[in-house]
């Protein structure tokens, strides 16, 4: 876990929460659910952020993990925070390996209040003395026709359920905090907001570094992330068909698992040709240290999507030094600031002239345009987001 918990520029805000919680002896349950997924993309990497900056400052005991009604042991989701993937942790609970007992909040039973937080959808609702809920976009709401009905009724049908029964409900951006109070009618004062963070195992930095292609070696630009129909990767296809030098130039990788309604974005005929010769590449999903590498040896990354509730592309590649090529939509500007060059997400003519602003912006500042990107991701915490977050459901305790 050590990597994860690298955060030291946020750690005493966190350290003081971590005090304020203990001396009213309250006790924290964070819910694991979204940790079950083997590889973890989304909201997954927002629960282990918090899990893991949480840990680093409250024993067992003081920190709980659970899973619907039954308490998960701390070492389990310790274990799956070091090997950062969920695959082993279920394993272990379907064994009954991880099995910690029943969640004691239902009994009611002695100590201090307990405070329940969900990284995502609520499975049990109100077995806490407080309870919060992370919101992270309205996606399944406002663009219906990109998701499965499956995923929309998974997030829609019990939201409003949800957000009733939170004592406070933390967004990750400022974005997703306005839609919910424009579309769902919800008290801005029962909200926080809190961004994400970024933080790399020790070493990747270093790792990076000495496997850096030599001068001279063929550059590249990045396309991060799921690949669903709200990420709108068909622009750059239509950029590609529009501007066949761009692939001449640079090769095309496109990172990430595939996710759903693959039609909506399957890659056009035209561009097969670049496929088979190497200029257009789909690696599908990749760990965190082959994401870093990705990240820090690309010209650029491209992110052209439609919607987000923050979007953590954006924030990695900036930590990994590599400026971003992204769509003016929702959030991204909140994450991207003026390191970013930013077009209209329905324009690929817009993207092509936003990308080739930000190749000569980094010909023309080199490498202080990579350490300012770096200067930029600092600024995002998971060991800042979680003090936010404890200091707001602390003043909440009876």
């Amino acid at each position: 876990m050590s990597g994860l918990l690298a955060q030291a520029p946020h750690t005493d805000a966190l350290v003081r929460e971590a005090a304020r919680l203990t001396a009213r002896d309250a006790s924290l349950y964070v819910d694991i659910s979204p940790l079950l997924d083997p590889q973890w993309t989304g909201i997954p990497v927002v629960a282990v952020g918090l899990a893991a900056a949480l840990a680093s400052v409250l024993p067992a005991g003081r920190l709980n993990f659970f899973l619907d009604h039954r308490l998960i042991a701390f070492e389990a989701v310790a274990d799956a925070l070091r090997r950062q993937t969920g695959l082993f942790l279920n394993r272990e609970i379907a064994a009954g390996r991880a099995d910690a007992g029943r969640l004691p909040v239902l009994s009611r039973g002695a100590g201090g209040p307990r405070v329940g937080i969900f990284p995502s959808v609520k499975r049990i609702r109100r077995a806490f003395d407080i309870e919060c809920s992370i919101f992270h976009d309205l996606s399944t709401l406002v663009l219906p026709y990109f998701h499965m009905k499956l995923n929309v009724d998974h997030h829609m049908e019990a939201l409003l359920a949800d957000i009733a029964s939170d004592d406070l409900v933390v967004t990750v951006s400022a974005a997703s905090r306005d839609d919910l109070v424009a579309y769902l009618g919800v008290d801005p004062a029962k909200t926080v907001v809190t961004a994400n963070g970024v933080v790399w195992p020790e070493g990747f930095a270093v790792d990076a570094a000495n496997l850096m292609a030599p001068a001279g070696a063929e550059p590249y630009l990045l396309i991060l992330g799921t690949r669903e129909p709200r990420k709108n990767v068909m622009l750059v296809f239509d950029m590609l068909a529009r501007a066949p030098a761009l692939l001449q130039s640079h090769r095309f990788v496109f990172a990430g698992k595939m996710g759903w309604l693959a039609e909506q974005h399957a890659l056009p005929e035209a561009l097969e040709p670049a496929v088979a010769a190497g200029r257009i590449v789909f690696p599908g999903f990749v760990g965190d240290r082959a994401k870093y590498r990705l990240l820090a040896g690309a010209q650029a990354t491209l992110y052209p999507s439609l919607f987000e509730g923050f979007g953590l592309p954006v924030l990695e590649s900036l930590s990994a030094g590599t400026p971003c090529v992204a769509s003016w939509s929702s959030s991204i500007p909140e994450v991207g600031g003026d390191l970013c060059s930013y077009f209209d997400p329905l324009s690929a003519a817009g993207m092509h002239l936003a990308l080739e602003q930000m190749l000569a912006r980094r010909l023309r500042e080199g490498e202080a345009l990579r350490a300012a990107c770096r200067a930029h991701a600092a600024r995002f915490t998971w060991h800042a987001a979680a003090a936010t977050i404890l200091a707001r459901l602390i003043d909440l305790l009876p």
